[in-house]
């Protein structure tokens, strides 16, 4: 590994977890999101509220459109309506899509419950795609492999920041003449050959919660698109089924709230002015420890396709083991011991869950396997190898904006003197 900055204590020292003192210290890590910009826009929004005798829902204000028209203006795409959250997003994209009850949807085998459950809820049965053993996402030849004459669509999830190979995934499914949803929620700015991720895609959720790179007040999501007719069935199941007509406003359809209120859109727009700063210091912090850790044998930050720029949700570290006396378990507890937030593994492979293990979505029907033609089974078990094997070869390092090149100096010191002990 590079040498440590002057003033840091050198790999002579124990790690905490033998008897060292730690490194770093958790304040460190904590992230500095919301500041004076949001607070005023927030003031804003309820002072205009009140001076036009509005409430802070969407219809006669001014931010909700305005956020759309700057989203869609980011993203390199021509239309999009805000929602309550990414998994809404997902949600009413499936609807305009009018699956079939018992179709399939090619769906990601790492990623987080509500990137999966609108699948379910829309009655359509997942088929998880592998990946490559050192990657989070799926692959494109495992999305190939996946289909079958009952897919209708292809649900593909930049996880951790880090971007799918989209120009490869869109001639798969331009082939077999079906759409992409893109989720990224994890993955606002990330770039594949210089286009940025979304804008692939048939459609694109993103996701505007706190954890995420931006945020619109806690909760959020927005979908975009370069086809206004899919927008329109999109943004209308999103609000209850209604469709804007010549004839004036009417329930055409059935559909759910899933709208977004003025007051996070008004937080949401200064989030969005200021994303491209919270992605340099997130890059510029990622490549910084990156140079710090070259050399080790122990860690290395994950693979990404060629001409893939992540925007770093998180750190995934791949851990070669054979170059350790430790496990990978006994790793992250040395790391938690030098106050560095890390875990062990993303989460479960999402096929693992037991709803869907149980097929417990609606009761004890089995729906929506149990809508699949007779004899069609969808067995799930080690149905992702590659992935499992993914998870387990990978630790994951908390990473935001906040988190200075010094403290991430110390962070590759913390490891290099684990790597030391256990080697």
């Amino acid at each position: 590994m590079h040498p440590s900055p002057t003033g840091i204590p050198t790999t002579s020292s124990k790690p905490a977890i033998l008897g060292g003192d730690p490194l770093c210290q958790a304040s460190e890590f904590q992230r500095d999101l919301i500041g004076d910009q949001e607070e005023k826009a927030a003031l804003d929004a309820i002072r205009w509220a009140r001076t036009h005798h509005k409430a802070f829902d969407r219809y006669g204000g001014i931010e909700v459109d305005a956020y759309e028209k700057d989203f869609a203006s980011y993203v390199g795409l021509s239309v999009a309506t805000a929602t309550s959250s990414g998994t809404a997003s997902i949600h009413a994209i499936l609807a305009a899509l009018d699956l079939e009850p018992g179709c399939e949807v090619i769906c990601p085998p790492i990623t987080d419950p509500g990137g999966i459950s609108p699948v379910l809820f829309s009655l359509a049965i997942p088929v998880f795609a592998d990946t490559r053993s050192d990657s989070f996402n799926m692959s494109p030849t495992a999305i190939l492999q996946a289909i079958t004459p009952r897919t209708r669509a292809i649900l593909v999830t930049h996880i951790a920041g880090e971007p799918c190979e989209m120009e490869e995934i869109m001639e798969i499914a331009k082939t077999h003449n079906l759409p992409v949803i893109e989720d990224v929620a994890q993955a606002h700015g990330a770039l594949y050959h210089g286009k940025m991720c979304g804008s692939f895609g048939h459609a694109s959720a993103f996701s505007m919660m706190g954890g995420k790179h931006h945020t619109s007040g806690g909760q959020g999501g927005m979908v975009v698109t370069d086809n206004p007719a899919l927008l329109e069935k999109i943004k209308a199941f999103a609000d209850r089924g209604k469709f804007w007509t010549s004839r004036g406003v009417r329930n055409q359809t059935a559909g759910l709230n899933y709208r977004m209120t003025e007051l996070e859109a008004a937080i949401g727009r200064v989030q969005l002015r200021r994303l491209p700063d919270i992605l340099k210091r997130r890059r510029d912090g990622a490549l910084h420890f990156q140079k710090m850790i070259q050399g080790s044998q122990l860690f290395s930050l994950g693979w990404i396709p060629e001409g893939a720029i992540s925007s770093y949700w998180f750190l995934r570290i791949k851990v070669h083991t054979q170059f350790s006396s430790r496990s990978k378990e006994e790793i992250v507890k040395a790391m938690a011991a030098e106050n560095i937030p890390s875990a062990p593994t993303y989460t479960s492979i999402i096929y693992n869950q037991p709803w869907i293990q149980d097929r417990a979505i609606f009761a004890k029907s089995g729906i929506p396997w149990s809508l699949a033609p007779q004899g069609i089974e969808y067995d799930y078990t080690h149905a992702c190898p590659n992935a499992e094997q993914a998870l387990a070869d990978h630790i994951l390092i908390s990473l935001n904006e906040s988190v200075s090149k010094e403290t991430l100096s110390r962070v590759a010191l913390a490891m290099q003197r684990i790597e030391s002990a256990y080697r």
